[in-house]
């Protein structure tokens, strides 16, 4: 696109433009027919209101372009904040520009999982995800059948930030997560992304008991052994239940 080539070559040569780059979807390189250009221009701190108002409207509605400061941008998505769900955005991005020889390395930092808090993050998230599973098979055997399904499907948040974090990573948007597994695998996962995927989407959309089981089963095999066992254990009898649970609703077969 022509008008984003002008930009782009502004910021190449405009020593107030310290880093440019393309984030969302182009960002990721997966582009297509009705992708925008999602822009950020970095600037130096004294030409802040200057540049925003230069490039607050584009001429074409397909370019966003966004104008921070080296100093707002080390604070958005940082850890514990407000907007610390937008880590994920700064995953596998490449800047265009960067002037400060910092840009990559902010961007890996910010879609990780600090490993000062990693452990905890972690097992936050195990403990969710357990609970999820018990209060699923529990309306299951209650002939909850809503609560059943909607627990399981909720249960696939906290998994995902568990099987994420102990490679040190955020989860990804789940408009990216086929894409994340095949193009940057889970190394400690006993799963192939194709099963991992279709594992969670059956789940989502049948509430399988078995396919819970079997896909914990692999979880667990990953959280075993790496610091996650005291949280297995502070579920006591109630985690044998859930792994060999076989019950049934009122009259109902249960897959």
């Amino acid at each position: 696109m022509a008008l984003f080539d002008r930009i782009l070559w502004g910021a190449k040569a405009d020593p107030n433009i310290l880093g440019f780059w393309l984030d969302g979807s182009r960002g990721k390189g997966l582009i297509t027919r009705d992708s925008d250009y999602d822009c950020v221009m970095l600037v130096r701190d004294g030409v802040l209101a200057e540049y925003k108002a230069r490039y607050k409207k584009q001429p074409d509605p397909k370019i966003e372009l966004r104008v921070k400061t080296l100093e707002q941008l080390q604070k958005h998505a940082a850890w514990g904040s407000d907007d610390e769900w937008d880590r994920y955005n700064y995953a596998h991005l490449k800047p265009l520009v960067d002037k400060t020889g910092r840009l990559s390395g902010i961007f890996a930092e910010k879609a990780s999982v600090p490993e000062a808090f990693r452990r905890k993050y972690v097992s936050g998230h195990l403990d969710g995800h357990i609970n999820e599973m018990y209060r699923s098979l529990k309306c299951l055997r209650d002939g909850q059948i809503s609560g059943w399904r909607l627990h399981a499907a909720q249960s696939v948040t906290p998994l995902l930030k568990v099987l994420y974090g102990m490679h040190g990573r955020v989860p990804p948007f789940l408009k990216y997560l086929e894409w994340d597994l095949k193009n940057f695998p889970l190394e400690k996962l006993t799963m192939s992304p194709d099963e991992l995927v279709g594992s969670i989407l059956k789940i989502t959309t049948t509430g399988s008991v078995r396919e819970q089981q079997r896909l914990f089963g692999h979880m667990e095999a990953m959280a075993r052994g790496a610091w996650y066992d005291n949280v297995f254990e502070s579920w006591g009898s109630r985690l044998a239940w859930i792994k060999s649970f076989r019950g049934k609703p009122a009259g109902r077969g249960v897959e």
